[in-house]
């Protein structure tokens, strides 16, 4: 478990690293990036709008081998001859 979060770590570092030297290379370039003010909300927000929608697909795709495992549970309950 803590070689894949390691593995993460390592990963996230790596983009992180990656997209610093992108800046820097950017600026260095002569040409500097400007982002409107609502762009970060602009991001963000469609999130809240995708998981509106997706709500309904991740509770059929937790709850059907649940309800699987439920039943066969409450079988095995049951004595057999």
């Amino acid at each position: 478990m803590f070689s894949t979060m390691k593995k993460f770590a390592v990963g996230a570092g790596a983009v992180a690293t990656g997209l610093f030297g992108l800046a820097l290379s950017t600026f260095a370039a002569g040409e500097l990036i400007t982002l409107p003010s609502t762009a970060v909300a602009d991001l963000t927000g469609n999130a809240s709008q995708i998981m509106t929608d997706v709500w309904v697909l991740v509770a059929l795709a937790i709850g059907i081998p649940m309800g699987f495992y439920i039943i066969r549970k409450v079988i095995a309950l049951i004595p057999k001859h």
